[in-house]
């Protein structure tokens, strides 16, 4: 499996594999993402939004059929090696995952994250949880 930089003609790609998800969001196309590649194809995606003092990690899925197989773990842990000297913000339903990767669950979060709840429509905000990884 190939972890890399997602290029302008992955974008379809990681546009649809959004939807499928349900991670796609207004703008995804202007964000920075990393993409897993197996075999030729993209299996996994992780957004990044740089907002110049921090970094916020926003759609990160992996397709059903290559889940447990370490994938959302290698996307996120390259990403991180991007991003070292800030600090690096998730707002997810499965801490737990992040949790093992070193981030920590957190009460506030930058005024900046604060999402419009159009933004987490089809989220369970009773699991949302805010996390943070200094890198």
């Amino acid at each position: 499996m190939i972890v890399r930089k997602a290029t302008e003609q992955d974008t379809p790609y990681v546009v649809r594999i959004a939807w499928r998800l349900a991670l796609d969001y207004p703008g995804l196309e202007k964000d920075t993402f990393y993409v897993a590649e197996e075999r030729g194809k993209i299996v996994g995606i992780l957004g990044i939004k740089d907002f110049s003092e921090f970094f916020e990690l926003v759609a990160v899925g992996v397709l059903e059929e290559y889940r447990e197989m370490g994938v959302g773990k290698k996307l996120v842990t390259e990403a991180l090696k991007d991003m070292a000297g800030k600090p690096v913000y998730i707002l997810t339903t499965v801490p737990s995952f992040y949790e093992k990767l070193g981030f920590e669950k957190i009460g506030e979060v930058p005024e900046a994250l604060k999402k419009d709840p159009a933004w987490c429509a089809g989220c369970d905000k009773n699991k949302c949880v805010a996390m943070l990884k200094k890198v």
